[in-house]
């Protein structure tokens, strides 16, 4: 999950159960958000980091190659 998506679950969620805590003074509203959110974070922690998230250049890489020999040509 990226981080975005994370964001854009998580945030809603959370202005949600504080308007159900503290507006509608509704304790249900608010642990079925509180679950929600905490759910969303549970996926985003089982996933663990996205491949795509760690930048690493392929093994071809010409400018990584040009740096590792220290750039004497």
């Amino acid at each position: 999950m990226s981080r975005t998506l994370f964001l854009a679950l998580l945030l809603p969620l959370l202005a949600a159960e504080c308007v159900a805590q503290f507006v509608l003074h509704d304790q249900a509203w608010t642990n079925a958000f509180a679950l929600l959110g905490l759910g969303v974070i549970a996926v985003r922690w089982a996933l663990g980091p996205q491949a795509g998230e760690e930048e690493q250049c392929p093994a071809d890489c010409p400018k990584c190659a040009e740096s590792l020999s220290g750039g004497d040509r």
